[in-house]
């Protein structure tokens, strides 16, 4: 029993506010991306695959974790920040003589490119699987998780309410 208890509390006692989901998930994911344009240590070819690894677990546990305070908000950041570089990518890609913007688009073009694409470069030559795959598969598993997070924390909550119950008819009783 106290291996699940500290499971339990593990699981459910640790807030984290939205704020630091956002920025964990942001830190692994910028970290991903700058790391797949660095080549030149021979240590890289090691440490890509690990943040690789990394990025998938923490966007999947924030979303977790989100899911069971119910911060909805993570949502909608998952939602915006896969969405909204993809959107302009295409934007980007779809004018036929980028120059005639300048040079600001281009360079907003880089650093979609940075938060979208690169991070999930060196999944997508793992798997021989397009870019796009994935994001769309990393945002539906931390949508779905969010909503499992919601489940358990219900399930884990209404658990311990019959304890409780008792616990309190008990002391009644004695009193």
């Amino acid at each position: 029993m106290l291996n699940s208890d500290a499971i339990k509390n593990f699981v459910l006692d640790r807030k984290n506010n939205l704020f630091e989901n956002i920025a964990l998930c942001l830190a692994v994911t910028l970290t991903s991306g700058f790391f797949s344009y660095d080549t030149y240590y021979f240590y890289m070819d090691f440490l890509r695959p690990v943040v690789s690894v990394l990025l998938i677990i923490i966007w999947l546990w924030c979303g977790f974790k989100s899911g069971i305070n119910k911060k909805w908000g993570f949502l909608v950041f998952t939602g915006i920040y896969w969405l909204v570089p993809y959107l302009y990518m295409l934007f980007y890609k779809m004018d036929d003589s980028p120059e005639v913007f300048g040079s600001i688009p281009a360079m907003l073009n880089k650093f979609a490119m940075l938060g979208y694409e690169r991070p999930m470069k060196g999944i997508a030559d793992f798997t021989n699987c397009d870019i796009n795959i994935w994001v769309l598969a990393l945002a539906i598993l931390t949508f779905t998780l969010y909503y499992v997070g919601v489940n358990v924390e219900y399930i884990l909550r209404k658990k311990d309410e019959p304890e409780d119950a008792e616990e309190e008819e008990t002391e009644n009783k004695v009193d």
